[in-house]
């Protein structure tokens, strides 16, 4: 699994070059995910891991968890789903670090990379 987890995060560092600084935090687990049809993906950790939220975020977009979203139908983005999915099942922290932009949906931060906690 820690493979998996590698490899979405390599693919993943091509998402956030040149980007603003973004959130972090960790470790968090993922409350949930949630899938859409067209491919978007919402991850949900809980906010008190989260530090340096970017000004982009609608308030009413952080509450007791903090979302952020990514598009899981590019190459980058499936590495990051897979990884996600993996730390998901096994009840693994992340490290993760946004991108401090709001591009794939409005109002929320666009997931830039992660790490596992181990």
């Amino acid at each position: 699994m820690k493979k998996i987890l590698s490899t979405a995060a390599v693919l993943s560092l091509s998402m956030t070059a040149g980007a603003a600084t973004g959130s972090h935090g960790g470790p968090a687990q993922t409350h949930f995910l949630t899938y859409t049809p067209a491919g978007i993906v919402y991850v949900y950790f809980d906010v008190s891991a989260i530090t340096g939220i970017p000004a982009c975020v609608a308030a009413q977009n952080v509450g007791s968890t903090y979302n952020y979203v990514f598009d899981s139908t590019t190459p980058g983005g499936k590495g990051m789903l897979a990884g996600l999915m993996a730390a998901h099942a096994a009840g693994e922290g992340v490290w993760v670090q946004g991108s401090g932009a709001c591009d794939v949906v409005a109002g929320m931060e666009t997931l830039g990379q992660f790490h596992t906690e181990n």
